[in-house]
Parts: C-alpha cells; structure tokens; sequence
C-alpha cells in the first residue's frame, strides 16, 4: 500500500454508506502499514507523521460514530437471531474503545516535538504502533467479513439510507 492509499474515501461515496465504509476500512489497512514502517524504521517525517496524527485523532473517530451510532444500531435490529451478531457488535464497539485509547498514546508520541522535521519513534511508542497496527487488521476482518457482509443482506433501503444521512451530517457534507 503506499502514502496515497491514506488519502480519505471520496465524499461521493456517502451516498453508499457500506461502500464508504470498506474504502474507509481499506485507508485504515493503509494507515497500518505507514505505523508498521514507522515503528520498523524508527523514524517518521513530520509531514507524514503530522498526517497519520491528523487521521487518528479525526477522521477515525468519525468512522468509529458511522459504525457505532448508525451501522451497528440498524444491524442489531435486522439481524436474525442465527446471525450471532450481539455478541459481536458488542465486541466490536469496545474495540473501537481501546483503539481510540491507542490511538492517543500514538498520537502523542508522533506529536512529540512539532518544530523537528524528523519524529524519532522510540521503543514504546513502536511496540504501540505495532500492537495498534495488528488489532486493527484483526478488527477490521471481522467487519468487513461478518458485518458489511450481513450488513449487505440485512439492511434495507431506508435503512442505508439513514446511515448516510448521519455519517453525511457528522462531515457537514450537503444533502444529508
């Protein structure tokens, strides 16, 4: 994956709530793959560390509202009972929990020493990025492969529709 992979799925999307949510799911993988060579090189640019910090700290936390307040609550209601999924959402959102509390600590540290145009990653911080990194891969198969896949069959129109219309109002994006 390279530098442009991170770049943030085209607002046009929105009006396919599940397709702007793999291609946001897809950005994640990208962003994983930046903090691997972060923690592997043990140096960052300040742009590019500015960048993932920018991501984490935003854009994310947008992604994890669209799942948590709009996907899952409309999934845990047109779900089956064969589906299995409260146990899984449930999982899934207090990842979403411990990844913001990662994402922080990782946050902080590529921030450290914003007039340097080189972020030096020190131990912790690369065995945070590391750990960041893996949960997130293992996250974001479950998602893509149990719920966007139910998510697909489940929901309906107005539901997808609704979906948009929030993750539309949360980007302030018209047409919501």
């Amino acid at each position: 994956m390279s530098w442009d992979d991170t770049a943030p799925p085209p607002f046009v999307l929105l009006d396919d709530p599940l397709a702007y949510i793999l291609a946001a799911h897809l950005r994640q993988r990208a962003v994983c793959t930046v903090l691997r060579r972060f923690a592997t090189d043990r140096v960052a640019s300040r742009a590019e560390a500015d960048r993932v910090t920018a991501y984490l700290t935003g854009d994310l936390r947008l992604h994890h509202e669209d799942e948590d307040l709009d996907l899952y609550p409309a999934l845990r209601r047109r779900a089956l009972p064969e589906d299995g999924l409260g146990i899984t959402l449930a999982r899934l959102g207090e990842e979403h929990r411990q990844c913001a509390a990662m994402a922080d600590i990782i946050g902080e540290a590529l921030s450290a020493r914003p007039a340097d145009d080189t972020v030096h990653i020190y131990t912790a911080a690369g065995e945070a990025m590391q750990a960041y990194a893996a949960s997130e891969m293992r996250h974001l198969a479950l998602e893509n492969g149990v719920v966007l896949a139910l998510a697909r069959i489940r929901l309906t129109r107005p539901d997808l529709k609704a979906i948009s219309r929030g993750m539309k109002l949360r980007r302030g994006v018209d047409g919501a």
